[in-house]
């Protein structure tokens, strides 16, 4: 009669813990990644927003819930198609526990003061940062996964 001896058993379920554990740590980084890349895109369609505000002379505003967010026209014309890439309604990548900042105004005019958009998912924060000229960047992440992920 033959069977597995002791450390054969003990070395597969070494691989099989070690290869679980790699999958856990890509997921958990795969949602702080997607996190980081919807500020990314987030900032760059502020980039546009405050542009086209300024071009047109029509105010936009943002607006953000746990769902997604979307950018509109106000003004004498309210509901006024903006560019494509502005009109589309979007949903975030993965669940959003909490938005802080859910509306921001871009006018013809930079921003009165500085703002910052904080998004909050899954144990990772994102931070969108305005300065007063309406320039957006991405701060860093934080939580647990957010250095596995860079």
């Amino acid at each position: 009669m033959r069977g597995f001896t002791l450390i054969e058993l003990m070395v597969v379920l070494a691989v099989i813990g070690i290869a679980t554990g790699l999958l856990t740590l890509s997921l958990r980084g795969n949602d702080t990644r997607r996190l980081t890349e919807e500020a990314e895109r987030l900032a760059a369609l502020f980039r546009m927003a405050q542009s086209e505000s300024r071009l047109t002379g029509r105010p936009i505003l943002w607006q953000a819930d746990l769902g997604g967010y979307r950018f509109r026209t106000l003004g004498q014309e309210p509901g006024q198609p903006v560019t494509e890439e502005l009109a589309r309604e979007r949903k975030w990548p993965l669940e959003v526990e909490r938005v802080e900042r859910a509306e921001l105004l871009f006018g013809r005019e930079p921003l009165r003061e500085p703002a910052e958009v904080t998004i909050a998912a899954r144990g990772a924060v994102v931070h969108v940062a305005l300065d007063a000229l309406g320039n957006a960047r991405v701060g860093g992440c934080e939580g647990v996964e957010c250095a596995a992920s860079r």
